[in-house]
């Protein structure tokens, strides 16, 4: 299989993964582990090709200047990805001074514009001005990639304006956290916003639940969201005919957007329960809790292991999110 991964300048770069490697979790995320990485210039020539090591994989890259920063992961023992140190590509073409050059530069009457840097004075006696007879429209650049649902963008704007259009809220809330800004999404809605958090809250409608024969603590976590919002559904069914905890949330909660936010901190998910929305939290063990209160020392989980309310340090619980992945789901409203 083969994935764009964007370009730099006018090279193209992609990746090969293996079918039998790409896996999705439980949660419906998608993992496309790339053996190998190329850069392919606009003739199709192959500029560079990086191979990982066996059991070490490429999931995506960053483009900054002339460098790619190539973000991976390695094949744990049990079989898992876990993430890995990213590695770099530097471009170390450099560009001829003996050829004019496209600059921008900044001025008051226009603020910015763009302009040819030539390589000499140019003697204005000899200076030609050619208008073509015919112009070749060789068609567009844009590369169409088919995709089964719409994509969501979330826009963070910090002090500054806009600084990050994101297709991942998990991004978007981590940078958004970072600059103490805010996540807008397509809608002009509020996906998330720093410091308009109070001291304490807890969604009192949400109760301990244990889990039975029938159902395991996934699917009551799942139940418990889905009745806090006046549906009933058999999660457990449904998990078992193939759906992931994503899409069950999505396809029964039509009056809210699904947020997936892998990766996010502790503290940046407690925005959701301050506005009464409970958090689901997968676990490595193939369990799962929900995040449903908190105050400034401690955090409140319904746990179907023990079909209770419990309270847990803030410190601690944020170690142990940590070491669970930071697998969290939310959602907002419409």
């Amino acid at each position: 299989c083969i994935m764009p991964l964007g370009f730099m300048g006018e090279d193209l770069i992609y990746g090969l993964a293996h079918r039998e490697d790409i896996v999705m979790d439980s949660a419906g995320r998608t993992t496309f582990p790339m053996y190998a990485v190329f850069i392919q210039n606009a003739n199709g020539e192959v500029l560079k090709t990086k191979y990982t090591q066996p059991d070490s994989f490429i999931t995506g890259c960053t483009i900054e200047a002339n460098q790619i920063s190539l973000s991976k992961v390695v094949r744990t023992a049990d079989g898992d990805f876990e993430a890995a140190k990213p590695d770099q590509i530097t471009n170390n073409a450099v560009a001829s001074q003996s050829s004019n050059q496209m600059k921008t530069a900044v001025t008051e009457t226009y603020e910015k514009i763009v302009q040819i840097q030539v390589k000499k004075e140019i003697d204005s006696k000899s200076l030609k001005i050619l208008t073509p007879k015919e112009v070749l429209f060789e068609g567009g650049r844009e590369l169409l990639l088919g995709s089964d649902r719409s994509e969501e963008h979330y826009y963070v704007y910090g002090p500054d304006g806009v600084q990050g259009i994101f297709r991942q809220a998990a991004n978007a809330v981590n940078l958004a956290y970072d600059i103490s800004g805010v996540v807008i999404n397509d809608a002009g809605n509020y996906v998330w916003l720093k410091g308009n958090r109070v001291t304490r809250n807890q969604i009192m409608a949400i109760a301990g639940t244990p889990v039975t024969e029938e159902k395991n603590s996934v699917a009551i976590c799942l139940d418990t969201i889905l009745k806090y919002e006046g549906i009933i559904r058999n999660s457990e069914y449904l998990l078992a005919q193939g759906e992931t905890i994503y899409s069950v949330l999505e396809k029964n909660l039509e009056i809210a957007q699904m947020l997936d936010l892998k990766g996010c901190n502790l503290d940046a998910i407690l925005y959701y329960v301050n506005r009464d929305i409970p958090v689901f939290a997968s676990l490595s063990d193939g369990n799962a809790v929900l995040i449903v209160g908190f105050n400034e020392f401690n955090i409140v989980v319904m746990d179907p292991l023990t079909g209770t309310l419990d309270k847990r340090g803030m410190n601690d619980s944020r170690e142990w999110f940590e070491e669970n992945g930071n697998c969290f789901i939310t959602y907002v409203y419409k």
